[in-house]
């Protein structure tokens, strides 16, 4: 596990030990960043079920200002700090050892600004996508124009039709999907996720 470009382009970061933290791969990072392109610079990060810290330590050393890490294993908490301690990136960020969804309750109402990029990353058994999604569509969390980053197995379909959410692309990598979403408009959905293509 390393990174890929920018400041700190080939430093390899610490990788957990158990096997309930799945970092994010080389190939796949990669191919979020490449999408993302230039919106990275200067943006405002939320790093959800941020396991080892890997895509904000990415987002950081590409040019993002701040970034938001919301765990709630010790473990990955440990991780966290240790990556942004190895990156010098401790002071261009935030770890909160919470449950996520906890998190964005609480953020959606005490949040005074909105971030620039939303990155999620959740265990692939979970099944309450449709209250992430209700929270980083309202008003209060992403910014217009912002993008929402979720990764999910490739055999989980994920039917969202929102408008403040908009779909732009899925891309497979094996077990994995990376799907890209950008928000716009006003927040109205409606659910479908079933648990095969």
């Amino acid at each position: 596990m390393r990174i890929i470009s920018g400041r700190y382009k080939g430093r390899v970061l610490y990788s957990p030990k158990s096997k309930l933290i799945r970092p994010t791969s080389d190939k796949i990072k990669e191919f979020i960043f490449d999408y993302i392109g230039e919106t990275i610079k200067d943006a405002v990060v939320l790093d959800l079920y941020s396991g080892t810290g890997n895509l904000s330590v990415e987002a950081l050393s590409r040019g993002a200002r701040f970034a938001v890490l919301v765990d709630n294993s010790k473990e990955a908490i440990r991780l966290i700090y240790r990556n942004l301690e190895l990156t010098n990136f401790l002071s261009h960020s935030q770890i909160v050892e919470q449950d996520v969804l906890r998190y964005l309750k609480k953020a959606i109402r005490h949040n005074k600004n909105k971030f620039d990029i939303i990155l999620a990353d959740p265990p692939y058994f979970v099944n309450n996508y449709q209250y992430i999604f209700e929270y980083i569509g309202s008003d209060n969390l992403l910014q217009y124009g912002g993008f929402f980053v979720l990764e999910h197995s490739s055999q989980k379909k994920i039917d969202v039709h929102l408008v403040s959410l908009v779909k732009e692309t899925t891309k497979v990598f094996g077990d994995t999907a990376v799907t890209f979403y950008k928000k716009k408009g006003n927040p109205l959905a409606t659910w479908n996720i079933s648990g095969n293509i």
